[in-house]
């Protein structure tokens, strides 16, 4: 692994999570597929990094069509052989030659292409769009490094891809830089109303925007969120390492897949009530489904009291969040306390009930007795 290919794999891995983001798994005959595969739920992203040297040659044109051609051709050509090779299987196979991990219903995925080519000086443009086979995002090291940091949820890096992909169509786009265009996007949600075929900006406008008291604020509410992050970091390290079997590290993903797919601004408002159960010692928390979702969380301190029996009834109070919220078809239930050293630890459970039906409520009526 090259440095840039290491540093873009650390940056996914901080932004995406450990339990979906893959560096150099493994495609057709055991050679590498891609730098970095992103896989959540229905999203694939496929990511290219390369990092190559300007030639020497004295004209600025050769110079940068030999760039484009290495840097960013080369890597769409990977990033196809990789889709070719992920549309014939349902698994891939880790760097570790040990853990496969499924890939969603071919049918049902959604596939993200990201050629980083890291090497050209600030003139050079990056071409973006369709390459015959789809279209595929070029970022160099600047807007990588922005855009995995800012959008460091996958539904919300994704939500920027499409709406990128779909505002960008038949328009010509005349902004310096893919970092302006990334502060055109989250203060205007691309909703202009645009009659003409060209959208046209000036320089400045992300240093504008992480200038402002709207990106200040932003900064200060998004803090606590990350909780939610250390979380997921926290159960990963605990319960994965090379010897873990595939059915229990698919059991632990499926449990926190709804979290890691929650976008930043969910996770802020679930980031206060997770901190507050913490520091309250509350007896246990119902946190109802957020903006019509069909899921809703249970947070249960744990304590010497309820150490040895902390799954049973957490799986207790997660039946019963089921029958309080007949919308929430799934429930994701997380434990919180801390070790002997004094740091936050965290356990979790995913109860999935479509339908509530008679068994169902005497099941409930039996538990609350108790």
């Amino acid at each position: 692994m090259t440095p840039s290919e290491k540093y873009v794999a650390e940056l996914c891995e901080q932004s995406f999570l450990p339990f979906w983001s893959f560096p150099n798994p493994i495609g057709k005959k055991g050679k590498e597929l891609c730098d970095v595969l992103v896989v959540c739920g229905n999203i694939i992203i496929i990511i290219s990094v390369k990092d190559i040297r300007v030639s020497e040659n004295n004209n600025e044109l050769v110079q940068y069509d030999r760039w484009v051609k290495k840097a960013i051709h080369d890597s769409i050509d990977q990033i196809h052989g990789a889709e070719r090779y992920l549309s014939t299987v349902d698994e891939v196979l880790l760097k570790n030659k040990k853990t496969n991990v499924k890939l969603p219903d071919k049918k049902n995925r959604i596939i993200h292409r990201i050629a980083i080519a890291f090497g050209s000086p600030a003139t050079f443009p990056l071409p973006t769009g369709e390459f015959d086979k789809g279209y595929v995002h070029v970022f160099d090291e600047i807007s990588t490094s922005t855009i995995l940091t800012e959008l460091d949820a996958i539904v919300d890096f994704t939500n920027y891809l499409t709406a990128k992909r779909e505002f960008v169509g038949n328009k010509t786009i005349l902004i310096p830089n893919e970092i302006d265009f990334l502060a055109y996007y989250i203060q205007t949600g691309l909703e202009d109303d645009i009659t003409s075929n060209a959208v046209i900006y000036g320089e400045n406008l992300w240093n504008d925007y992480i200038n402002s008291n709207e990106y200040s604020k932003w900064q200060d509410d998004v803090r606590g969120s990350y909780i939610w992050d250390n979380m997921i970091h926290h159960i990963h390290s605990y319960h994965i390492t090379d010897s873990t079997s595939n059915e229990k590290r698919e059991e632990i993903e499926e449990a926190i897949r709804t979290i890691n797919l929650e976008p930043r601004i969910n996770r802020i408002e679930l980031g206060f009530i997770l901190n507050n159960a913490i520091k309250r010692k509350v007896k246990a928390r119902i946190l109802k489904p957020i903006n019509d979702a069909e899921h809703a969380y249970v947070f249960m301190p744990l304590t010497d009291k309820n150490w040895k029996e902390k799954q049973g009834e957490l799986e207790l109070r997660c039946t019963v969040a089921r029958y309080e919220n007949p919308t929430a078809k799934k429930i994701i239930g997380i434990s919180i306390g801390s070790n002997s050293d004094g740091d936050s630890c965290f356990d979790i459970c995913s109860l999935y009930i479509p339908e509530i039906d008679e068994d169902f409520i005497r099941e409930v009526m039996e538990i609350k007795k108790n």
